[in-house]
């Protein structure tokens, strides 16, 4: 085994200074990049991509809707299929690139500008054609904001250029603020992978029975816990923040380097600016992550569980649905929602229930109900429909048919209510990402405040949480810096019990939101503006070099 891994080494040794050695081949590795997808269009490539053209059976029953076949999904399909090709292809040559320039980080920071500027085109391009798509072939009436989808949008982007951003930073830094940025991020780094590593192993001995007993294999498990990254990073991030912080500037304290770095002429600011810097950049990773992917990968398990072989609710999204339109003064109940909401597939064991301004039962359809996209209407399919006066049942008749082997009956269009909104009463705001949010609230902008608060409560502290990363920071440095082994004990001791108070503070004032004890946007933001409030007046007293504030029982007692 080891002679086997030694000559795996020696033969990458070799690759690397034959790459070293030959300096245009990255430019040659351009052309040979070029030609493959030349070649790639010659072969059809694409047509791999192209959607299939639509069923028949959509245009059985009258159906208008089906996916889109105009020039601009083709044209669209056929580009973004090419620019992902060459952006693996490119990948490649960048990679030889930067073994041929390394450790030159000067030499580093262009071409990882230009290939992450063509990754964040690749990007937009993707999510632009993904959005568009999704608003012409939704099958539920989700109603989406545009303005949700250019905020992801950015924070993608933003995503994809932070490589060369924090390159460029680094290589503009002195040597100093390079070396206190490096002394953070080594125990930053290890902290992550511990807490990473920790939440994985705890999660997968809570639930291993019942990845066992649903059959779920390696490959989905290895899914699951991928797709849980977001939360776990937007749960640790804070702590991990917080423990780099103590430690660093601790160990710095102790060894009098602050003292030295102060005595060259740099202010407070200037020393701790990396760690900032990096508190902000966590915050803003956080909120990418907290935007969409965290809150919906939080009810991933249930999904797998559903979806995997001895999963109960394999074909069912939803069971059990109730949904009141108070307007309307309709109700919605609904036995089952189907996974796929696209045509055979029909809600099932459907109730209508059709009242007057007094509450009295005027009519009500019972079946199997299908809605269709391109007229927003509603057909019921093998069922009955019964009226009634007075709330007093006058008849009853099955669905009407139309010469087909089962009775189907068109619903009045005053019925405008969509799947998206009859699941809406379903959704759970703490697994709800910003888009779900606001479409939500956009359908369900007539139900009752209280009802709604939780969602707005949620669709703030989906900004605001991510924050927590910067505060923490922010009380956390001030703290941090002393000059004697008791202060930096009592600073310690001071920020942990800061971190606590936060979370507590976030939890309530997050249920006081959702109580509407207080206003939404209050609730979230509050607590995170007092504790910076604290942490920046902590900062202007350390770097006017006055004693923090001590609080103790005995001075508490005395006053």
């Amino acid at each position: 085994m080891r002679r086997f891994l030694n000559l795996i080494q020696n033969l990458c040794n070799h690759v690397v200074r034959w790459l070293r050695r030959s300096p245009q081949l990255w430019a040659y590795a351009m052309l040979v990049a070029l030609a493959m997808v030349a070649l790639a269009q010659a072969g059809g490539y694409h047509m791999a991509y192209v959607p299939p053209p639509p069923d028949d059976p959509l245009a059985t029953f009258g159906m208008e809707w089906a996916p889109d076949r105009s020039l601009v999904p083709e044209v669209a399909t056929y580009l973004l299929s090419y620019l992902r090709l060459f952006a693996l292809l490119a990948g490649i040559i960048y990679h030889i690139r930067i073994i041929q320039v390394y450790p030159n980080l000067g030499a580093m920071i262009r071409p990882t500008w230009w290939m992450c500027g063509y990754l964040a085109a690749v990007v937009l391009g993707s999510m632009l054609f993904a959005q568009w798509e999704t608003r012409v072939t939704s099958v539920s009436g989700e109603e989406f904001s545009g303005l949700a989808s250019v905020a992801h949008l950015l924070m993608m982007i933003g995503l994809v250029l932070a490589p060369p951003v924090a390159m460029t930073y680094y290589a503009s830094c002195k040597i100093m603020e390079r070396y206190v940025l490096r002394s953070f991020l080594q125990p930053l780094v290890f902290c992550l992978v511990a807490f990473f590593t920790l939440w994985v192993v705890m999660d997968l001995l809570d639930n291993m029975q019942n990845f066992q007993d649903s059959k779920i294999g390696t490959t989905d498990m290895l899914m699951y816990y991928l797709r849980l990254g977001p939360t776990i990073f937007v749960t640790v991030a804070p702590i991990t923040l917080l423990l780099s912080t103590l430690y660093v500037l601790g160990r710095m304290s102790r060894t009098n380097e602050l003292i030295s770095m102060l005595g060259t002429g740099k202010s407070m600011l200037q020393v701790l600016r990396p760690i900032y810097l990096v508190g902000g950049f966590m915050a803003f990773l956080s909120m990418a992550s907290n935007y969409q992917w965290a809150p919906t990968a939080a009810g991933d398990m249930e999904q797998l569980l559903a979806e995997s072989e001895g999963g109960k609710n394999k074909d069912a999204r939803i069971r059990g649905l109730m949904y009141r339109n108070n307007e309307a003064h309709r109700t919605w109940f609904v036995g089952t929602v189907p996974r796929d909401l696209t045509p055979p597939n029909k809600l099932r064991r459907v109730e209508v229930r059709q009242e007057d301004g007094n509450g009295n039962l005027v009519e009500s359809w019972w079946g199997n109900a299908f809605w269709w996209p391109g007229s927003r209407t509603w057909t019921m399919y093998v069922g009955a429909h019964a009226t009634y006066k007075d709330g007093k049942l006058v008849g009853m008749r099955p669905l009407a048919t139309e010469g087909i082997n089962f009775g189907r009956e068109d619903l009045p269009a005053t019925i405008d209510e969509t799947p998206w909104m009859l699941m809406s009463g379903a959704l759970t705001p703490d697994f709800l990402g910003v888009p779900e949010l606001l479409s939500y609230l956009s359908a369900n902008k007539n139900q009752p405040a209280e009802k709604l608060s939780p969602y707005w409560t949620h669709f703030f502290y989906r900004f605001a949480l991510p924050w927590q990363c910067l505060v923490v920071v922010l009380f956390a440095a001030p703290l941090s810096v002393v000059f004697s082994r008791r202060g930096l004990v009592g600073g310690m001791t001071s920020a942990v019990l800061f971190f606590f108070v936060m979370l507590f503070f976030d939890n309530l004032f997050l249920n006081l939101g959702k109580t509407q004890h207080l206003p939404a946007v209050v609730a979230v933001w509050l607590p995170h503006v007092l504790l910076s409030t604290v942490g920046i007046l902590l900062f202007a007293m350390r770097s006017q070099n006055r004693e923090l504030p001590k609080l103790s029982l005995k001075s508490l007692l005395a006053r």
